[in-house]
């Protein structure tokens, strides 16, 4: 008799022993241990917003840390926020979504707002230029003009100016010719307005001119 409770007793160890393992080997299989962190957006962030430093920090409330099973990233997935810094939302990016490359624009970009192209303490000014004063629609973005002024004083004493040297055309007009020269790869030949970096007095003075005095711009050569 006491023979088969040994036997008993022994069956009851192996079988906890077996289940113990079986549920050993099942909390291997469906607990995930390796994770690795990739970034998403803490809030709304609108559309051409340039990421700064201070965007970046840990308390700024921008961006969190999210934790994905290792192995399911890939290589549009941001896993360093230094990396983000300097560039430009694409479109808007919204709470919660994971932030990905492919949804940041590098500050040069020409889909990137003009406004953050420009250099510090300058401003954008657009005036008129039609291809009579405006060199015959062969200036481009990058090209520099000298503004010549025409004026005449309270006594009829006329008086011809260099008003501005190297002024940069940040922007050609987006005139109706413009659709078809892209389309057919052609260079612009008629705009209507063009667009320089000035400081803010340099854009009233502009303004000025283009209101009051009869001006022509002078295309200058590059690398002079």
């Amino acid at each position: 008799m006491k023979k088969v409770y040994l036997i008993a007793v022994v069956f009851a160890l192996l079988a906890m022993f077996a289940t113990f393992m079986f549920a050993n080997q099942l909390d291997k299989k469906t607990t995930i241990k390796d994770t690795e962190i990739v970034y998403a957006a803490a809030q709304d962030i609108p559309d051409n917003t340039q990421i700064t430093e201070e965007m970046i920090a840990e308390d700024a409330g921008w961006f969190k840390e999210v934790n994905v099973i290792q192995g399911t990233t890939n290589e549009t997935m941001i896993t360093d926020l230094t990396e983000i810094v300097g560039k430009v939302t694409d479109t808007q990016i919204y709470a919660d979504e994971l932030l990905n490359t492919n949804r940041l624009l590098e500050p040069d970009s020409d889909k990137v707002g003009l406004s953050h192209k420009l250099k510090k303490g300058k401003v954008a000014y657009s005036f008129s230029a039609g291809s009579v004063n405006g060199v015959d629609g062969y200036i481009s973005v990058g090209d520099t003009v000298d503004v010549i002024v025409y004026e005449k004083d309270s006594s009829g004493k006329t008086n011809t100016r260099v008003a501005y040297r190297n002024l940069e055309i940040l922007r050609v007009s987006n005139a109706s010719a413009d659709a078809d020269a892209a389309a057919s790869g052609s260079t612009i030949r008629d705009y209507g307005t063009l667009t320089v970096e000035v400081t803010e007095a340099q854009a009233l003075q502009l303004y000025e001119i283009e209101s009051d005095y009869t001006f022509k711009l002078v295309l200058n050569p590059r690398n002079k």
